[in-house]
């Protein structure tokens, strides 16, 4: 049942929830930006590199940080969504060890608040089938991860998101991609936490420090300290 008046994702298709153990869950959903401006260059610290290829590698160091980490590997409940021209599930919400790999390629329009309404449509079906099934969760976790302005409507995604935060529904976490990122759209999505334009290597390893933190002991807010931090 969607739960959210104001989107209805069925038009992407039932897609099945794998079961679960009866364990307690965090659920954290990646929301991905792969659309055509992924496929520029941009500055880091070790010179330049292509946006979409600094993802992946990041993308697949924070699955294997959360794989090897005991509690987090066992709790952490992992959707996966991508964004570039069209609104794709890589997976949704399942145990990390069973996320098989994948690769982005850059393509198409920024739908962004499409990509994020379909966030949280998943969500609200995953937090009743945490309730049909006596299955206690922590707060869910979202990193939106963009570099560009959407090319949709995503005024009504950010408002929505926006009050789930405020009611202490979610949490949010938004990285800016590339060098002129448009902070003041992600940070409609985020009305506490601040968007972290990351720069290096070091930063995105501390990124994953933290969210494997927060994956393995919820009531940890050193990720929200390090986003409202100047880098």
């Amino acid at each position: 049942m969607n739960t959210n008046n104001d989107f209805n994702f069925d038009l992407f298709g039932d897609y099945k929830l794998p079961d679960l153990d009866s364990s307690l869950k965090l659920p954290l959903c990646l929301v991905l930006d792969q659309s055509g401006s992924m496929a520029e260059r941009t500055r880091s610290s070790n010179g330049s590199i292509v946006k979409i290829d600094e993802l992946n590698s990041n993308v697949e160091k924070l699955i294997n940080y959360i794989k090897h980490d005991p509690k987090a590997s066992k709790i952490c409940d992992l959707c996966i969504i991508a964004f570039g021209g069209r609104v794709q599930v890589v997976t949704n919400y399942n145990r990390v060890d069973q996320i098989r790999p994948f690769k982005l390629v850059a393509g198409g329009s920024t739908p962004l608040g499409e990509a994020v309404g379909l966030a949280i449509d998943l969500l609200n079906k995953r937090r009743q089938y945490y309730r049909d099934n006596g299955i206690e969760h922590y707060k869910p976790l979202m990193l939106l991860m963009s570099d560009g302005e959407p090319t949709d409507r995503y005024d009504t995604s950010a408002r929505i998101c926006s009050e789930k935060v405020s009611g202490k529904e979610l949490k949010i976490y938004p990285v800016g991609i590339g060098n002129n990122y448009r902070e003041d759209i992600l940070k409609e999505f985020s009305p506490y936490v601040n968007p972290k334009r990351i720069t290096d290597m070091a930063g995105f390893m501390k990124l994953f420090e933290l969210l494997s933190r927060s994956t393995s002991n919820p009531t940890d807010d050193s990720i929200d300290k390090w986003f409202n931090e100047d880098i």
